[in-house]
């Protein structure tokens, strides 16, 4: 074949393409050729009526989440009047027990309590933690078999069991036999609450008397037996002595209506020849005591 006649049969090839392709194409609806939009247009098939829909809508006010009160929560609402006091703790445990007789909800009632203690100044009582631990349901909660014991029977009541002895010893109180009597009748002896009151009742013997100058835990709110106590501390001879002066009233504050009184304290051995604190204190007020 020479070059003349494959040009020829190219076109005539070319010619009967296209005429296949038109009359497919005058055949087929209209509806069903797909329309494509151009490439780097990006337009949205919703329709906008009117220009409003083009302003952003305002943002949502954010809602914080709403506490919710705790359940037992009006055990403890007092009017404004009514004290704050160990006498009002107790009516509301009291209350509880009464008011609930299956007692449902101990566990939630007890961690409030825990939680409430700080304010009504219980926090150091050791009547009110047995008072709590009595809430508990007695010969429930004890293990029955090997099995029991060796998993935790009734984990969440155990654990509040630890947690009000936990705050016990936070605060230095001591356990008793009451509480021995209340664990081993609500937990048993094999339990982590009884275990953990050996413990307690070990460490606090041991560590209770270790500092050789203890400090009271409630401190004096005088100024005056601040400073004692301060000297106490400092001074180690326990045969000297401490000597209180105080001073008259400047005459600045004659006139106020509550005068600030000034004293001073300081210490010194009992020994011959010692010169007093203040020689020049003829009319000043004096106290004088030993440290021991």
């Amino acid at each position: 074949m020479s070059w003349a006649q494959g040009i020829l049969l190219a076109r005539s090839l070319s010619r009967g393409w296209r005429g296949i392709c038109g009359t497919i194409l005058m055949r087929a609806p209209f509806s069903q050729v797909p329309s494509q939009a151009p490439r780097g247009l990006h337009c949205s098939t919703a329709t906008h009526n009117s220009d409003s829909s083009l302003v952003p809508s305002p943002p949502e006010p954010l809602r914080g989440p709403t506490k919710a009160l705790s359940p037992h929560e009006e055990l403890f609402r007092q009017s404004p009047d009514v004290a704050r006091d160990k006498a009002t703790f107790v009516r509301a445990v009291q209350n509880f027990g009464q008011h609930n007789v299956h007692k449902r909800g101990h566990v939630d009632f007890i961690y409030l309590a825990l939680r409430k203690m700080r304010e009504y100044g219980v926090e150091q009582d050791l009547a009110v933690y047995n008072l709590l631990l009595d809430i508990f349901p007695k010969e429930v909660f004890r293990p029955r078999n090997i099995f029991q014991r060796i998993f935790i029977h009734y984990p969440r009541q155990q654990e509040c069991g630890v947690a009000v002895l936990e705050q016990m010893e936070n605060h230095g109180v001591m356990p008793n036999k009451e509480t021995e009597f209340l664990l081993i009748q609500i937990f048993g002896r094999k339990s982590h609450p009884m275990l953990k009151f050996v413990r307690m009742r070990l460490w606090f013997s041991r560590f209770k008397n270790v500092n050789p100058f203890p400090v009271p835990r409630d401190l004096p709110q005088d100024p005056v037996d601040l400073a004692r106590l301060g000297l106490r501390h400092i001074e180690p001879d326990l045969s000297a002595r401490v000597t209180v002066y105080q001073m008259p009233p400047s005459k600045d504050s004659t006139g106020t209506a509550d005068p600030t009184e000034q004293y001073i304290v300081g210490s010194r051995r009992n020994s011959r020849g010692m010169e007093p604190l203040l020689p020049n204190a003829a009319g000043l007020g004096l106290r004088e005591e030993r440290l021991g």
